[in-house]
């Protein structure tokens, strides 16, 4: 297993799937942040109050990691069932679980890495269009925490979107499906909850809606439901889809 991540690693860093990936989110994290910038003086208008001149406060509202994550996740792992290179490893003796928990590894190596980029790129965001250097407006161990949960979410987001891949092994339908789950999963879920007149809020479990949710100055508080998410994705979608995978016909 340990010789395909390293495989997996090498062919990924020298793709071109996870270049345009990087682009594009470098590319929207710019694009949203001039905005926020240019409607400052509306937003204050329309609201009556000041509005804060820093592009943290709304960050992940507009989900600048999850769709270039998802569509790197969609066309990457497609590819081996595409290619057939599948069969080839499960020949060569390595089990179905192992595989699945090698792509597993490299989505949620890859949403890290993802996630500290747009950070850093954040904070270039708030240099250039706010004039702030740093975070100093809060602390050190919140800015930890707000990373750790927000890189638990996006784990688990890598984690559905992968587990959808085994289960459709076709990139164009694994990524409307994928998308078609960030606009209306919460939707889904929140009419669940009306219709079997549920008395909490799975909502909150929904890691997607959460991504945006999650503040810096909160983020220590966000901290068990976002562990609780990430297992929980593990072992329904990474469970269920890699138990189907086990049993189902590769060729």
């Amino acid at each position: 297993m340990l010789n395909l991540i390293r495989a997996d690693f090498y062919k990924a860093i020298h793709g071109k799937v996870l270049k345009v990936c990087f682009l594009m989110m470098t590319g929207w994290i710019f694009l949203c942040a001039y905005a926020q910038k240019a409607t400052i003086g509306m937003r204050e208008y329309l609201v009556g109050t000041e509005v804060s001149s820093n592009y943290w406060d709304s960050f992940f509202n507009y989900y600048p990691v999850v769709f270039p994550l998802i569509i790197f996740c969609s066309y990457y792992f497609s590819n081996d069932f595409c290619q057939g290179t599948v069969k080839h490893y499960i020949e060569k003796g390595l089990s179905r679980w192992s595989y699945f928990l090698s792509k597993l590894v490299i989505g949620w190596s890859v949403s890290f890495f993802f996630l500290v980029s747009a950070f850093l790129i954040g904070l270039l965001c708030n240099k250039i269009f706010f004039g702030i250097s740093g975070l100093t407006f809060t602390s050190i161990s919140n800015i930890v925490s707000y990373i750790f949960c927000e890189a638990l979410y996006h784990m688990a987001v890598s984690t559905l979107a992968i587990s959808l891949v085994f289960l459709i092994r076709n990139s164009s339908v694994s990524m409307a499906v994928n998308a078609l789950l960030i606009f209306f999963g919460y939707l889904v879920l929140h009419g669940l909850e009306s219709i079997l007149g549920l008395g909490y809020n799975i909502t909150i479990f929904w890691a997607i809606s959460n991504i945006n949710k999650t503040r810096i100055d909160m983020a220590v508080q966000w901290l068990p439901t976002a562990i609780i998410i990430f297992f929980a994705y593990m072992i329904i979608f990474g469970g269920v889809i890699g138990t189907i995978f086990k049993k189902r016909d590769i060729t």
